[in-house]
């Protein structure tokens, strides 16, 4: 992709403008693109020397939007030179390539704006492309490329003249002739480059190659194209290198000659793909090396924004508190923080990239989304629930529920939304349930063994233990960790109490209440948790570890430890409600506070189903099923505690928290908590109080 999001494009600077659906979420992102893009100053000339740009890396997990912010910023963008390029829509090319692509879309006519011109970048491609090779002892290679140009500025005579094959070849190259808009491009060419050797080629090109090298004149252009014909990886380096310092120096030249208000803009996707990081270090370097001949650091008047979804493969601040990568959120990144954040003295360019992570959309903005969209009342709460406002993953559930309600009761559906039929990728299979194909779309880039490996390890609370617990044998997986933290899939624990089970209020239990609190390292994104779950319990037993297998090593792991929390979180996992009752009813009169039993009590019965959902009775009667199932002897003697842990354990699940407007199962828990507190007289006061969180609020 090349230029901006136009719909249609005309040689005469009338610009017809698709504007794009706004992205939730990136009011700041708007914020920091402003600030950069604007050209400060109180004078012409101020303006024209411009400032230091960080280079803005968008980083999210796929599905985050990030293609979606890009195309924003490019609508923002659209009066003012800009262009973009997707690395992972075409093949890999030599950064002097994706310079050539990125000065077709800067170069386009706007309105009452003097376009930019690329008189060197331009030369130096017509040099290397013309498909001229010097022989030892041949003619003399200055009185060939002369002979070459001068046929350029011959065939290229006036305003109509014919399109050079050479300038026709380096488009197919460049894969731009299959574009639309190639007629553009075409008139561009003609009325651009057949002029510039006339004027521009051989006063300004010819200059700056001869002046930034040893070789004189038609000699500096001799050496570029013999580094061209070269094999070895030196000299095709040094051909981007030089290729793309013209592109910086046409910018530059511009810019010092007119006073813009606005800096040019690329929008650069998926820069951890093919070669994506081989031209902005290139760029970076550039940067980084860069001053006026009186020795005073030059600015290029150049903003890129660039994707990526790997934050291995991004540069930048290393943060030691996560082991990795300093992120900065949306509604953090400005201007003026990446600046006061610049290391005096810099040791290497890393401070130069500014990695800005997308966050997940809020109840509310998911709640927006589905205004639009009939038949979605009270299903929003419910998909941000499940999916944790995954951008990707909203919009598309928010698809199934609408058909899924289109077609019964509405309860039912919801409770089965995941099981929803969605197309099959593979022509004339059949439809494959919702949760998998979202599985496969999140996950595009796992090989089968290495999902494998990732569906074994979601049973576990923290991925770390899973590793430390010897859920997996291959001594390649534990590599699984860094792929996963590197891909965004990993964020602090979602706090356990009463506002993850349909009750009121969040995060009000104190972290250290607990003797044995959990140790709150990272843990796997929910909505992908859930899928992966969803694949484990659906497991045959068999080579991988099936639900049982697994959760029983870990159980037996976390005993080994001493962390009784999440022993008892995987037994309850297992179905051993019993023995999990049995402790919870000693801790209640063990444990320092109610606010430490409430903490242990959320945190083991966070535990996942293997039988989640059953879409036939009520959630608040199959608690009572199950508890007198799964635990006869504590129902019979500990009632409200082991109809308590139950409804708590299937309440995790947001899909038996219907309907949304009044869940079913706050009344039962509620009751419990009143009813058990009217037997627990030193905790009475805690327990009710919890029961009313539970309560219906107008």
């Amino acid at each position: 992709m090349c230029g901006g999001p136009r719909e249609k494009q005309e040689p005469q600077g009338a610009e017809v403008v698709t504007r794009p659906e706004h992205p939730r979420g990136i009011r700041g992102i708007e914020i920091l693109f402003d600030q950069c893009r604007r050209r400060p100053g109180q004078n012409r000339e101020e303006r024209r020397r411009g400032r230091e740009l960080p280079l803005i890396v968008l980083l999210g997990r796929r599905g985050s939007g990030k293609t979606a912010t890009l195309n924003w910023l490019g609508w923002i963008a659209s009066t003012r030179p800009h262009a973009a390029y997707d690395f992972a829509s075409d093949a890999p090319r030599r950064p002097h390539e994706v310079a050539a692509r990125l000065a077709f879309g800067l170069s386009y006519r706007h309105r009452n704006q003097p376009p930019i011109r690329f008189p060197r970048l331009t030369l130096g491609l017509i040099v290397v492309r013309m498909g001229l090779s010097f022989e030892l002892g041949g003619s003399d290679p200055r009185d060939e490329l002369r002979q070459a140009l001068r046929q350029i500025r011959k065939d290229g005579a006036g305003e109509n003249g014919p399109v050079l094959p050479e300038v026709v070849a380096l488009l197919q190259d460049l894969n731009l002739l299959q574009f639309p808009g190639a007629t553009l491009l075409l008139s561009l060419v003609r009325s651009g480059l057949p002029r510039l050797p006339v004027g521009l080629l051989w006063r300004t090109g010819l200059a700056w190659y001869g002046a930034r090298q040893e070789y004189v004149g038609l000699d500096a252009l001799v050496a570029l194209n013999r580094l061209h014909q070269s094999e070895t990886h030196g000299d095709r380096a040094a051909v981007d290198r030089t290729l793309c310092e013209a592109f910086v120096a046409d910018l530059r030249a511009h810019y010092a000659r007119y006073d813009r208000d606005r800096a040019c803009v690329l929008l650069l996707d998926n820069i951890d793909r093919n070669r994506g990081r081989q031209f902005l270090d290139l760029l970076v370097d550039i940067r980084e090396h860069a001053t006026t001949p009186d020795g005073r650091e030059e600015f290029d008047p150049l903003l890129v924004v660039a994707t990526a979804s790997d934050s291995g493969r991004v540069p930048g601040t290393f943060d030691p508190a996560s082991r990795g990568l300093r992120l900065t959120a949306p509604e953090d990144a400005s201007y003026a923080a990446w600046e006061r954040a610049r290391p005096r003295p810099a040791v290497d360019p890393a401070w130069r990239w500014y990695p800005v992570v997308l966050r997940d959309l809020t109840a509310d903005e998911v709640g927006k989304l589905a205004e639009s969209v009939p038949r979605l009342a009270g299903a929003p709460p419910l998909v941000h629930r499940l999916t944790y406002g995954h951008p990707w993953s909203v919009r598309r559930l928010h698809d199934v529920v609408r058909r899924a309600i289109a077609r019964g009761d509405a309860d039912t559906a919801l409770r089965t939304v995941l099981e929803a039929d969605w197309p099959s990728p593979e022509a004339d299979a059949p439809p494959e349930p919702f949760a998998r194909a979202a599985l496969r779309y999140l996950l595009t880039d796992a090989t089968d063994d290495r999902l494998a490996a990732l569906t074994t390890c979601a049973a576990a609370r923290e991925l770390d233990a899973a590793v430390d617990a010897g859920l997996l044998d291959d001594a390649r997986h534990p590599l699984l960790l860094e792929e996963v933290g590197a891909r965004l899939w990993l964020g602090p624990p979602v706090p356990e109490d009463a506002g993850t089970r349909g009750g009121h209020g969040s995060g009000y239990l104190p972290e250290r209440c607990h003797p044995v609190p959990l140790p709150g390292r990272p843990v796997l994104h929910p909505w992908l948790r859930l899928l992966l779950l969803r694949e484990l319990a659906t497991r045959p037993a068999g080579d991988a570890p099936d639900w049982t297998a697994t959760h029983t090593t870990l159980r037996d792991w976390y005993h080994t430890q001493g962390q009784p929390l999440d022993e008892y979180y995987h037994r309850l996992a297992l179905g051993e409600l019993e023995t999990v009752v049995d402790r919870l009813h000693v801790s209640l009169g063990t444990l320092p506070d109610v606010d430490a039993w409430l903490y242990e009590l959320y945190a083991v019965t966070a535990a996942p189903s293997r039988d989640p959902v059953n879409p036939g009775p009520p959630a608040s009667r199959r608690a009572l099923r199950l508890a007198e199932e799964l635990a006869p002897r504590s129902f019979r003697d500990h009632r409200a505690l082991t109809v308590l842990v139950t409804s708590l354990w299937l309440a995790t699940d947001p899909r038996n928290r219907l309907p949304v407007t009044a869940p079913e199962l706050n009344h039962t828990i509620g009751a419990m908590f009143r009813e058990l507190g009217t037997h627990a007289q030193p905790r009475a006061a805690g327990l009710l109080h919890e029961a009313h969180r539970y309560a219906e609020r107008a």
